[in-house]
This record gives structure tokens, C-alpha cells and sequence, in this order.
């Protein structure tokens, strides 16, 4: 269960350099082909924060293709994590675990105004109350990424404000899913995972967190960690999920899913990329994210974003070439 001091940093006696504090918020703009999260990762025992605030609008495969950028990775930590400013123009306020405020005032005339209101509860993933997979006495193991998720929450909420991107300002209304992570995070060897919502109204949303093998291209390659069926204000933890999913390198094109909630109820829908790029908040990471144009199979559409993460070290062993050429003949 997730409390009202669970918006401050939690910082174990022993924390190293590997322990992270995470805040993730995306929202999108679906008429306007526009996709921007606002990232950050505090590593308070070594005083330092990331920062990373991003912008697309396109379906690419490089990160020269995202329309904005601004990543900075060792800003000061700071003191609260309900009320923060960092150098980068970043102020984050939490007023309990469902409601925010996010401001930004970056570069290039680039801002970000918007309140996050929470739909639901917060849904933590190792509460047998909320997750059917859930797993106490084994947090790390059944988190869908290991340690990183050893305390995590997922919240779909209601987002409005406004994003100037280079002196142009846009309308945001929508409906979109934060989380909140704490423990540690090691950056080497990330496990393999997906993080994925579809939002139909304030009333339906569906969310998932799934392991990833991608050497296995059988019924094994994905399998559910957690996720929630949102239905009128409440979230009911998902207990079986099928999934197919098109990639492209490392880009995700498509997804076909089918969900099971703890009601028994059944879910089928089917997503399509329409904006996506690599996201590099971690320099040994490999991330593709994506807003998916998402089809129920009762005809409702909806959007959300569509997230597969890897390690570079788990891409290294798969696709590292080393090219040694012809070796000229020895001259006597």
C-alpha cells in the first residue's frame, strides 16, 4: 500500500551509489503528433540527480530525429522529492501520491506546464491487495525489473496544461500513466522489460509491466510482471496476459495483447507506433518508446505509450560485429 509520506525519499541506512529514487511522467498530444516525458533519477548517496526532459514527433530510429532534448545527469540532489527546482529549469511538487505539478522553462523557447490528477490509487505492485502476481517475499525477483522495481507504484491520471515547444504552444488533455520507483539501480545489465498503457477514457485504462526475453521468439518471449484493468475509478490487477508484439531493431512497431483482470474479465486490443524514437536516459541502456494508436475489439480507440527497455551490455552479445578485414601481405 502506498502511503502519503511515500512522496518524500525513502533512504535505507545502508544505500550505495546504486540506489535510485525515479519519478517518470509522459503525456502526449495525439492530433498534433507530439509525445514529451519528463524523467528524473536521484541517487541521493552520491548527491546527484538526472534530469531528462524530452520531445517527439515522429516515428524514428535515431535520437537526432526527437524534436527535443534536454539530459543532464549530474545535477545537485535535491533535499525533498515532493517540492524540487533543479538548474535545468525543473520544478517538480507533489502534493500527496496522486496529484502533481510539473513546470519546466528549458532552452530553444521550450516549456511544460501541466497537473497530473490521479484516476485511482496508486498501484503497488507488490501488494497481493492490488497485483494478483504479486509477490512479497520475493519483490526483486517478481518485479518485472528486478531490483529497480523492488518498490514501484504505476498511477493512471487525467494531465492538462501546456507544451511550448520552439515558441509554439499547445493545448495538453490526456490521459496517460506515471510510476514511482525506489531501490536499487544498478545501471549495467538492466533486465530486459516492457511498460505499456492504453487509455480510452477517465473511466477505462489499461496498464501492464512485462518481462522480456528476446532470444525467445515462442508463447515464452513476454511475460505479465503486474498491470491493471482501470474501470470506473477502480484498478483491478491483471492475473494473465498474452502478447505479440513487432519490432523493428529495436523499435516497437506493434502490439497485439490480450489481458486477464482478477474479475476474469477478458480484454483484447491491438496497438500501432505512430510516434517513437530511442530514449537514452541511461548511457548503458537501450530504451524505445513509443505512443501506440491503440484498437479494443469492441471498436473504442484510444492512446498510450508503448516502452521496451534492454541493456547495451545484452545487445553487445547479440549484435556486436568486429570487422578485421583483409590482412595485407607481409613485404619482404
Amino acid at each position: 500500500m502506498i502511503r502519503a509520506e511515500d512522496i518524500e525519499f525513502h533512504i535505507p541506512p545502508n544505500a550505495d551509489h546504486t540506489w535510485a529514487e525515479t519519478n517518470y511522467f509522459c503525456l502526449s498530444i495525439p492530433q498534433e503528433r507530439l509525445l514529451a516525458s519528463v524523467y528524473t533519477v536521484t541517487r541521493k548517496a552520491l548527491g546527484v540527480q538526472l534530469v531528462d526532459v524530452v520531445v517527439f514527433g515522429a516515428l524514428g530510429d535515431s535520437r537526432a530525429e526527437a524534436l527535443y532534448i534536454d539530459s543532464q545527469q549530474h545535477l545537485p540532489a535535491p533535499q525533498r522529492l515532493s517540492d524540487y527546482r533543479t538548474p535545468n529549469g525543473l520544478h517538480v511538487q507533489a502534493f500527496s501520491p496522486r496529484d502533481y505539478r510539473v513546470d519546466y522553462v528549458g532552452f530553444d523557447d521550450t516549456e511544460l506546464h501541466f497537473d497530473f490528477k490521479g484516476l485511482m490509487e496508486p498501484f503497488d505492485i507488490h501488494d497481493p491487495d492490488h497485483s494478483p502476481m504479486a509477490r512479497p517475499d520475493a519483490r526483486a525477483a517478481s518485479s518485472g525489473f528486478g531490483a529497480a522495481y523492488g518498490n514501484h507504484f504505476d498511477l493512471t491520471g487525467h494531465i492538462t496544461g501546456t507544451l511550448k515547444l520552439r515558441g509554439r504552444e499547445y493545448k495538453v488533455d490526456c490521459i496517460e500513466t506515471m510510476d514511482h520507483s525506489w531501490g536499487p539501480r544498478a545501471e549495467l545489465g538492466m533486465a530486459t522489460m516492457g511498460w505499456t498503457h492504453a487509455h480510452f477514457s477517465d473511466d477505462f485504462a489499461i496498464h501492464w509491466i512485462n518481462k522480456w526475453s528476446p532470444d525467445d521468439a515462442g508463447a515464452n518471449e513476454h511475460e505479465l510482471a503486474h498491470g491493471y484493468v482501470l474501470d470506473q475509478g477502480v484498478a483491478y490487477g491483471l492475473k494473465g496476459m498474452k502478447l505479440d508484439c513487432v519490432h523493428l531493431g529495436s523499435a516497437l512497431t506493434g502490439i497485439e495483447a490480450e489481458v486477464t483482470d482478477r474479475r476474469g474479465k477478458v480484454f483484447r486490443l491491438l496497438g500501432t507506433a505512430v510516434i517513437g524514437a530511442p530514449w537514452v536516459p541511461y548511457s548503458s541502456g537501450m530504451l524505445y518508446v513509443n505512443l501506440m494508436r491503440w484498437m479494443l475489439d469492441d471498436g473504442r480507440m484510444g492512446w498510450g505509450l508503448g516502452s521496451y527497455n534492454t541493456s547495451m551490455q545484452a545487445l553487445n552479445r547479440t549484435y556486436g560485429r568486429r570487422w578485421t578485414g583483409r590482412q595485407p601481405k607481409a613485404t619482404s
